[in-house]
């Protein structure tokens, strides 16, 4: 114990769980000894990969990692890193937004019975307290699964998520046996119409901003969009810490951006005037900018993609400027919804036929709408629905990385 809990200058060495897959038995007695000690969460996973003859054990848990998405993605600053850098979870922190999930490739995070966020700690206590090693190593009858100081990893795991994600502290060793299996896997995103409320009316809001209306109208679609998202979080009575993370967690910034527009939206529909409407623009783009990076994470390939850049933005201009070219005919707003139709359509994953058609129908509504402007009311609500079935898809239809199927 003297050993684990010595502090040390060398950066190369971290803490790190250690699994020979040669020696597994595949008798889950790490699970089970984590899961009695805290409450069933199942932290601790064993994978088993039947390949052929052979089944292949692989025991997984939180890999406490150098480059911690999990902690930098929580709005909250529940997740943190200690002296040991051990990454752990501040449950009074925690605001239950589930964030941390989209950034671990490892599926680590689960929630309490009280809607936060828990994990592998490594037992800490237990090593603070010098009572013992992780209880999980401690129950491996074999030394399949050890625990210690490291400095160079062998992570040779093809079937877990690419190292260089998260860079875990994990050591792998070569199975003898081959492993046929894939990290990516698909899945739909579980309660997610506070999510699809909010981006596209809040896009709908930046969108109106720019053309010839009330500036009541951005207020209320803004509102429209930010009211239900605050119900997305299970711990509604902290949703004040939400921006508490400013300095590295995108969902704080878009938070705290898009309440801040409102403000400024209140200006402008009070007191319209080029001030209050530059700076509505500037800090509803900057929420809106902060929501498109929310998503571009590494973790989920299908978002870490150019079209979630141009979906987000083309909500915004394909189904509100149309509107704007029939209140003024200025053509610069068909320009601009032309151009991000058809990037929209170039972006968007083979085999999305309703895009496709869609889009295409709407660039031929825009395009007669030169000749008769009418036309360009029937293109705004043919753009919202390309939206509203594209955004459906986009949490419906989720790419990421996860632990292998087994």
């Amino acid at each position: 114990m003297e050993e684990i809990l010595k502090t040390t200058e060398d950066d190369k060495l971290q803490l790190a769980f250690i699994f020979d897959p040669n020696k597994c038995i595949i008798c889950n007695a790490c699970v089970n000894a984590c899961n009695s000690a805290y409450g069933g969460l199942n932290w601790r996973t064993l994978l088993v990969f039947d390949e052929g003859d052979t089944k292949v054990g692989v025991s997984i848990a939180c890999n406490h990692c150098e480059n911690p998405l999990c902690m930098k993605v929580c709005p909250s600053n529940a997740i943190k890193k200690d002296e040991m850098n051990i990454v752990y979870i501040d449950p009074k922190e925690c605001i239950g937004c589930g964030y941390c999930t989209w950034a671990c490739p490892y599926e680590e995070p689960k929630f309490t019975k009280d809607g936060v966020m828990s994990k592998c700690d490594f037992c800490r206590q237990r090593l603070m307290n010098k009572q013992g090693l992780p209880l999980c190593v401690e129950a491996c009858p074999t030394g399949a699964l050890s625990f210690g100081w490291v400095d160079k990893k062998e992570y040779s795991a093809p079937f877990l998520a690419p190292y260089e994600l998260t860079r875990p502290n994990l050591v792998v060793r070569q199975s003898k046996v081959k492993v046929e299996a894939s990290p990516l896997k698909t899945r739909k995103e579980e309660n997610y119409w506070q999510l699809f409320i909010f981006t596209l009316f809040s896009e709908f809001a930046l969108g109106s901003l720019l053309i010839p209306v009330k500036g009541i109208v951005p207020l209320l679609l803004m509102l429209i969009g930010l009211i239900p998202s605050i119900l997305h979080i299970n711990r509604k009575e902290r949703f004040y810490k939400v921006i508490k993370n400013l300095r590295t967690s995108w969902l704080s910034r878009e938070v705290f951006f898009s309440s801040l527009s409102v403000l400024s939206l209140i200006f402008y529909s009070l007191y319209p005037s080029v001030l209050t409407f530059a700076s509505s623009l500037v800090i509803l783009s900057l929420a809106i900018i902060s929501s498109i990076m929310l998503y571009i994470l590494k973790t989920i390939p299908s978002w870490y993609s150019p079209n979630t850049v141009i979906s987000f933005l083309g909500t915004a201009f394909t189904s509100v400027f149309p509107l704007g070219y029939f209140l003024t005919h200025n053509y610069l707003y068909l320009l601009v919804a032309v151009a991000f139709s058809i990037a929209e359509i170039f972006a968007a994953s083979k085999g999305n036929k309703p895009r496709l058609i869609l889009n295409s129908f709407y660039l031929i509504m825009v395009l007669l709408s030169i000749l008769i402007p009418l036309i360009s009311l029937i293109a705004t609500p043919v753009a919202i629905l390309s939206e509203f079935i594209e955004r459906r898809r986009f949490y419906e239809n989720i790419s990421y990385y996860g632990l292998p199927k087994h």
